[in-house]
């Protein structure tokens, strides 16, 4: 156990914060009220009919659009359009949900330093070797740490069905709260300083590894990784590189990283965490670490979920669904936000039936076909006897063409006429949020032709893979990749069967497996 001297008694009191180092809530708007462009990120994506219900089947698809970071403001406020159109056309959205309200789940992990140091040992029982004089006695961050946790509002953080977990390390990693609702989460579940008594290690690398393996087994939209430590490692040498590593496999698997520095009068000026974190944050006080806290919380739900029309029927206006790139731009109150490229697809046209004039045409012609029946019952002449008809002529019936052939038709097919069986819907990159169709037999995937999906990924082969869709299932095949295919982050061996909502990762780019059934 490592003493502390008096002296540092004084410095380790917890004093209010003079500088948190972390920003509240992004507020897009500026000074003088105009909203700020640069603090929003939007992401589109299309959601095709629903092909099963009778009266929308036929309707132009939808467009599903998440504002990040964008100012709270009622329905008439958004406007989606088209960028340098010859045509314009604004559609107004339809419906609006805030994040709570969503269905991007999220899954939290929380890491904390559970050295005995940085917990306190004040109130750990006197004994023969730990006198209640003992001068190394300090009330560490545990209290403060508690309170934190019960003081943020983790019910509120995430939609129904978000998750969270807490770590805590010294020697080693410790789960405390499992992975289970993000509710569950509360400072009585850190124990007592006891607990943490005699520990002395400090195994981030191994805390990081396990909190992103905890991660990765969850199904939420979202995957958060919050670090609340000193900044060391029991070998900051080694863990520097290996946090390296896992930056990038957070990052692969599509894991949010967040950085909160706490340090006791033992800790060391060194900050390893930066390896995984670039941007961590200096808390100058125990108590700012609830609200640090509560701003990473707030910065998740910082998104608003809105719908707009493909099409205005009550206008006759809509957007081109002609299965090519457009780019569309959402105009908050009166602040056009930056365009966003979307391939406006399945292929859509309206009805151009002519209505009124059709209609109009037929009614007309119905009105005076009953006009003329009408004259002619009321003055029509009695009917002549029946003339004897002669008895038909037998006919032989037609010879039958030979067996019926069976026809294949393709339902949803694509631009060259073969059926869609499936899609893998990009999570990043320039084409992120697309559908890209797979087609009956085999699909291909890679940079450039004569691939049936071309993605923009350097880190992708020319012919990387190829999936095939048979009665039997979807299987993945690796075409000799030079940076192979992951499923669900593992790497497979020549070839995987595919079940739907699985995870592929080829290059840089991760996608979601949708099948048709």
């Amino acid at each position: 156990m490592s003493k502390l001297s008096p002296g540092w008694m004084v410095l380790w009191t917890f004093v209010a914060s003079v500088a948190l180092g972390i920003g509240t809530a992004r507020d897009a708007r500026a000074e003088g009220g105009e909203i700020d462009a640069s603090k929003i990120e939007v992401l589109m994506q299309v959601r095709p009919p629903d092909r099963n219900n009778e009266k929308t089947k036929h309707d132009a698809p939808a467009l599903e659009v998440t504002v990040i970071g964008g100012p709270n403001l009622g329905l008439d406020k958004f406007v989606l359009h088209e960028d340098g159109a010859k045509q314009p056309v604004e559609l107004k959205a339809a419906s609006k949900r805030d994040f709570n309200q969503g269905t991007e789940t999220l899954a939290v992990a929380i890491v904390l330093l559970g050295w005995e140091i940085w917990i306190g040992n004040d109130k750990v029982p006197a004994s023969p070797t730990f006198a209640s004089d003992d001068p190394s006695r300090t009330p560490g961050v545990l209290d403060s740490l508690a309170q934190a946790l019960d003081g943020v509002k983790f019910k509120e953080a995430g939609p129904p069905g978000s998750l969270g977990m807490v770590i805590t390390f010294a020697d080693k990693a410790t789960v405390r709260v499992p992975m289970g609702p993000l509710s569950a989460i509360s400072g009585s579940a850190l124990g007592t300083q006891s607990d943490y008594f005699g520990t002395k290690g400090r195994e981030l690398v191994r805390a990081v590894e396990l909190g992103l393996a905890e991660l990765n087994k969850t199904q939420t939209a979202r995957k958060v990784l919050i670090v609340l430590c000193d900044g060391s490692d029991t070998d900051n040498e080694h863990a520097k590189a290996a946090l390296s590593g896992l930056k990038a496999q957070a990052s692969r698997t599509g894991v949010q990283t967040f950085g909160l520095i706490y340090r006791s009068p033992m800790s060391e000026d060194i900050n390893v965490l930066t390896a995984l974190v670039p941007q961590t944050k200096l808390l100058t006080g125990a108590d700012t670490i609830g609200p640090a806290i509560s701003d990473i919380l707030s910065r998740m739900a910082d998104r608003q979920y809105l719908t707009f029309p493909g099409y205005d029927k009550k206008l006759g206006v809509g957007l081109p669904w002609d299965g090519k790139q457009h780019n569309l731009v959402l105009k908050i109150d009166k602040t056009d936000l930056d365009p966003v490229a979307m391939t406006l697809s399945p292929v859509w046209k309206a009805d151009k039936g002519g209505f009124p004039w059709l209609v109009l045409i037929i009614v007309l012609v119905g009105v005076i076909l009953l006009v003329v029946i009408g004259v002619k019952v009321f003055s029509a002449k009695p009917a002549p006897m029946p003339v004897p008809i002669a008895a038909p002529v037998a006919v032989e019936a037609p010879r039958p063409m030979g067996p019926a052939k069976t026809v294949m038709i393709g339902v949803g097919g694509d631009d060259g006429g073969f059926p869609v069986v499936g899609w893998m819907v990009p999570l990043n990159g320039p084409q992120a949020y697309q559908t890209l169709r797979l087609r009956s037999g085999g699909t291909k995937i890679g940079t450039a032709p004569p691939c049936d999906i071309i993605v923009n990924d350097g880190f992708m082969s020319t012919e990387h893979c190829q999936i095939n869709a048979s009665p039997q299932g979807y299987t993945l095949i690796d075409g000799g990749s030079t940076n192979g295919c992951y499923v669900n982050d593992r790497k497979i061996q020549g070839k995987l069967d595919l079940v739907d909502n699985d995870t592929v990762t080829l290059g840089k780019t991760t996608f979601k497996f949708k099948s048709i059934v």
